[in-house]
């Protein structure tokens, strides 16, 4: 879409870039600091593109003519820019936040899928991809920055949405990605170990989420997993009401009494391998996506659609339509035996789906799954000793290395294992780890394949290289079925 010039300190302003290389004759620069490149060290290659104005943290030589502007936080300062630059276009749609560890992909999805039932016209933004209006544009990170983040709510305003539907990522939060935002609604989760490279203590991880909480309109709908230890801290720093959602319903655990209009509890669940029935009050909704964790995910959207005054039976057909991409995808093989891919890749994530699906499996548990480099550590022998405990076979292999040794990742994974020669077997090469799992399997088998869901290519120290497991997974049976 093409903006008009944006007048800034009596100059006129063409464009705005955080990258020198994207500077264009007539940009503001916005020099931000951050975890391996410090963009005050690029302001001289900025002004050489173009930029007419500097926006820095710290103070810097400049020539004449161009436009310094010293700031205490320069990514609030990009993101301010970014939407006036843009002229103002959340203020134009009704936005539903998602954020905690794991479900934000699930419930975003069912939200949309509600929304769409309704009549709505909706945006996406998260993990898997965005979409306007249903159609589908590739995500490269959870929450874009946000330059990015704007450009993509003009879209969506010009295309004629009304609400947004986005998954907020702890990183956003404390990089104000989503800064100057206001939410309508704000879903939390849960928060379990996962991150704590980027925000060390739990604590932090916490005090990032809570931000989305504090951006919510003032007639907003906090919508809280009273279940989680960490859902009843936020539930106590939230202003006004809050819907709370779970199963154990610990409200009374609460220091202050905070109830909902929406006082509606989870009546009955029956899981089945492909199938799950939750009632929630009188509404009966039947689902693929099963397990305890989505129930969770399914009370989550269901307030949700509440609060953007849905009838239920809308909401209901909403979430049976509901298709996530990544999510307990289940591929059938010729033998009797089926294969999950699922996006997995907590310790609490891992240990919930295999959980979930142990039981309910007919024979073996069969289990690939690795994790990523240059990512917390600390969760990887957590996640062996998840996988040898409640697996009954275990192939552990890479995820994305990015800069780390694969081997090296394999073996702080397989520290937390018994080393069950006969019980747990690594491969480098993920699609040989597949094939292996594959060759295991018998009637009655499951394989669960973990940790990319979604995902096509997997990072080799910034080289690109195809792998979508569940693409894998189709050739391989199609091979073997010859």
């Amino acid at each position: 879409m093409v903006q008009k010039a944006l007048n800034l300190n009596q100059i006129e302003i063409k464009g705005l870039a955080y990258d020198s290389r994207k500077v264009k004759s007539g940009d503001v620069f916005i020099a931000i600091p951050g975890a391996r490149f410090d963009g005050h060290d690029f302001i001289p290659k900025a002004i050489e593109n173009g930029a007419v104005c500097v926006v820095a943290e710290r103070d810097f030589s400049s020539p004449s003519g161009v436009v310094k502007i010293i700031v205490k936080n320069a990514r609030s300062a990009l993101a301010e820019l970014s939407a006036r630059f843009y002229g103002y276009p959340s203020r134009k749609l009704k936005i539903i936040g998602i954020t905690g560890t794991n479900g934000k992909t699930t419930i975003a999805y069912f939200i949309e899928s509600i929304l769409r039932e309704a009549g709505i016209k909706t945006g996406l933004i998260g993990t898997v991809e965005t979409r306007i209006n249903g159609r589908s544009v590739p995500s490269s990170m959870t929450t874009p920055e946000s330059l990015e983040l704007q450009k993509m709510l003009a879209d969506m305003a010009a295309d004629g949405v009304t609400h947004l539907v986005m998954e907020v990522s702890s990183h956003a939060l404390a990089q104000e990605r989503v800064h100057g935002l206001e939410f309508d609604a704000a879903i939390f989760t849960n928060l379990t170990h996962e991150h704590l490279d980027f925000h060390k203590t739990m604590e932090s991880y916490l005090d990032s989420k809570l931000k989305l909480f504090r951006m919510l309109k003032p007639d907003g709908a906090a919508i809280v997993n009273i279940d989680d230890s960490y859902g009843k801290r936020i539930a106590e720093e939230v202003e006004g009401e809050v819907i709370f959602y779970g199963i154990k319903d610990v409200r009374h655990e609460l220091r202050s009494t905070k109830t909902s209009e929406f006082d509606l509890k989870l009546k009955e669940y029956d899981i089945k391998f492909d199938r799950m029935r939750v009632r929630i009050d009188s509404t009966e909704i039947r689902t693929p996506y099963v397990g305890v964790y989505n129930i969770y995910n399914i009370m989550a959207a269901f307030y949700a659609g509440l609060a953007m005054h849905i009838d239920k039976n809308t909401i209901r057909k909403g979430i049976e339509k509901a298709a996530v991409p990544g999510r307990l995808e289940r591929i059938a093989g010729k033998k009797g035996f089926t294969v999950i891919v699922d996006f997995a890749h907590t310790p609490d994530g891992l240990q919930k789906l295999l959980e979930t699906v142990k039981p309910l499996a007919a024979g073996k548990l069969i289990l690939v799954f690795g994790c990523p480099g240059d990512r917390d550590r600390e969760k990887r022998p957590v996640m062996g000793e998840i996988a040898a405990k409640l697996a009954d076979r275990v192939i552990v292999t890479t995820d994305d290395p990015h800069t780390e040794d694969p081997k090296k990742i394999i073996d702080e994974v397989l520290s937390g294992t018994t080393h069950d020669a006969l019980h747990i077997t690594h491969y480098i090469d993920r699609r040989e780890a597949i094939k292996e799992a594959l060759k295991l399997a018998d009637k009655g088998d499951v394989v669960v394949v973990a940790g990319r869901g979604h995902e096509k290519l997997q990072d080799y120290n910034g080289k690109k290289v195809e792998l979508d497991d569940r693409q894998t997974i189709l050739d391989l049976l199609r091979i073997d079925t010859k």
